[in-house]
């Protein structure tokens, strides 16, 4: 019997691999690290090998002649996207499984707004109402690529600190192959350089460097001089320092246009639960319970969390379950 020829194993054409091209620029996009992608990747490809890849360009030191996705490319192009179904399967990213709550419709359509019109846009809110998870959608959904202007995400990790961390991380977002270096003023310049129309940051974390600096000012300034639009994201913290007292960012604040939500509601409750095919009036209302503590431990993640230990124990999801694992986790006050 003569073996079926599957898609994977036929020979790659252009728009094969300029589709899983676009597939794997959506995930640097939205935040997934080039070093992570290559060393989950199955063909052993390198980050340098993938930055031109994923500019389209032939690999070093192929022979000058095919195709630049021929030969060596092929074999890493077919393991890139094998890697990206198993990301979809498992990781947090899924195209289209996840709950449209009216919170993810808001941030969506609030960043489409600021792209179309690039503008300079701050959301803040609670924890875990599912403002991260909206961004890095809209980044995937508008990608900003090797070879065209789009959306990129981007946080502010634990150690920002200054001036220099706030454009090290920009930095990072715009060229995620390279190490940044040089003073204030010569980041600064790449990043005017390197932003093109079309172009948009999209910050998260943003109450980290504003608690260890005032390099946050420098988004408005990116965003009159480059002419792109800016969005950014944040906790109680960012809108203390920003929205409150201090006077470090009343520049900033003047020029911002500050969309401030609410918790999770009950309509958000509703989408969740009937994504994750739970039901039940008395489960509702301990989940409601979950998702309005205050602080970290509340939001639709902290409903997320409860939900997934439950699941991994094999215990059904009652309103009792529910809320003993709840008190055992500390996501009940």
């Amino acid at each position: 019997m003569t073996e079926k020829v599957t898609d994977r194993q036929a020979p790659m054409d252009r728009i094969r691999a300029e589709n899983i091209v676009d597939r794997i620029g959506a995930f640097v996009a939205a935040g997934v690290r080039v070093t992570r992608i290559c060393a989950e990747c199955e063909s052993g490809i390198s980050t340098a090998e993938l930055e031109r890849l994923l500019s389209e360009s032939r690999l070093p030191g192929r022979p000058q002649f095919g195709e630049w996705f021929s030969g060596q490319a092929e074999s890493h192009l077919q393991a890139l996207d094998k890697w990206a179904d198993e990301e979809d399967a498992t990781g947090q990213l899924n195209l289209d499984e996840y709950a449209k709550t009216d919170t993810f419709e808001r941030v969506y359509g609030t960043l489409f707004a600021a792209h179309k019109a690039r503008s300079l846009v701050a959301i803040t809110a609670t924890y875990g109402i599912g403002k991260t998870f909206a961004a890095r959608r809209y980044a995937r959904d508008n990608p900003r690529r090797a070879n065209e202007p789009g959306a990129v995400w981007f946080e502010f990790g634990p150690g920002t600190k200054g001036d220099s961390g706030v454009l090290d991380a920009i930095l990072g977002a715009l060229e995620p192959y390279s190490v940044s270096s040089g003073n204030v003023s010569s980041k600064l310049d790449r990043i005017l350089t390197i932003l093109k129309p079309g172009d948009f940051l999209i910050a998260d974390e943003c109450g980290i460097p504003t608690e260890k600096g005032t390099g946050l000012r420098f988004m408005s300034y990116i965003h009159e001089q480059a002419g792109i639009p800016v969005a950014m994201i944040g906790n109680p913290s960012f809108h203390a320092a920003v929205w409150g007292k201090r006077s470090d960012y009343d520049a900033l604040a003047s020029r911002t246009k500050h969309i401030s939500l609410d918790g999770n509601s009950d309509s958000d409750v509703d989408a969740w639960m009937d994504f994750k095919g739970i039901t039940g009036r008395n489960l509702k209302k301990v989940v409601l319970l979950v998702v309005g503590q205050p602080g970290r431990d509340g939001g639709l993640r902290g409903a997320e969390t409860v939900l997934s230990e439950l699941r991994s124990r094999g215990l059904d999801a009652t309103a009792e379950n529910f809320l003993e694992t709840a008190k055992l986790f500390g996501r009940m006050g």
